[in-house]
């Protein structure tokens, strides 16, 4: 396995244990365990039951709302609605909200890189001391074309990249999967980029993704 992957993906695993802009490093350690949870279930449940509200969890560091969103997210993400965005939102607030997604994103995509390559997930770290930073840009606005507000000026264009950068700690670790896992930031505009000479070229690569995106139900 390339070790810039690897490395990338240990990067964001280790920050899952630091407290983020909204919630604390506990906190942000029982999302991520739920979204882990949710992605191997064997019997996952329904979208419409919410996680918190069963035997298979006692969430005892966020709120039930939140966990019930971890799960569903981490599960069953095409179902997601604005409504169901705004229900979450207006009792946990809008940018821990984002928070929790990017939480429940990173996880998403490490377990699901192990699985896929037949390998075991590494534990969770153990938590870091602190209190949540507050870190937002000086700017938030309303977004034009996503759900969740975003760092001025609002968004334009349809860009999946834009939905973080109202939390730059999410943003930041969202960077740094994808530098290793899809294209850096510096390259997206280059449709022949290729990671090496024998790799995937750039169409190749954008195929894979949109196949795997359509299977998750992938909204952007």
């Amino acid at each position: 396995m390339r070790k810039d992957l690897l490395s990338a993906q240990q990067a964001a695993w280790n920050d899952l244990a630091r407290p983020g802009s909204w919630w604390t490093a506990d906190e942000r350690l029982e999302l991520a365990s739920i979204a882990r949870l949710a992605i191997a279930d064997p019997e996952p449940l329904p979208p419409w039951v919410g996680v918190s509200s069963t035997d298979r969890l006692d969430p005892a560091a966020v709120p039930a709302v939140a966990a019930d969103a971890a799960y569903r997210i981490a599960r069953h993400a095409g179902t997601m609605t604005e409504t169901v965005y705004r229900s979450v939102a207006d009792e946990i607030g809008e940018l821990r909200y984002v928070e929790l997604c990017s939480v429940v994103s990173a996880v998403a995509a490490v377990v699901s890189f192990h699985r896929a390559a037949g390998t075991v997930p590494p534990p969770f770290p153990e938590p870091t001391a602190g209190e949540p930073t507050g870190e937002r840009p000086d700017d938030v606005v309303a977004a034009e074309l996503n759900w969740v507000p975003v760092a001025a000026p609002a968004d334009q264009t349809a860009a999946v990249v834009q939905a973080y950068s109202a939390v730059p700690g999410a943003m930041r670790t969202t960077w740094t999967l994808a530098r290793a896992q899809y294209i850096p930031e510096d390259e997206m505009g280059q449709p022949d980029w290729m990671r090496r000479p024998d790799g995937l070229t750039r169409p190749e690569a954008e195929l894979v993704a949109a196949r795997v995106a359509q299977l998750r139900e992938c909204f952007y």
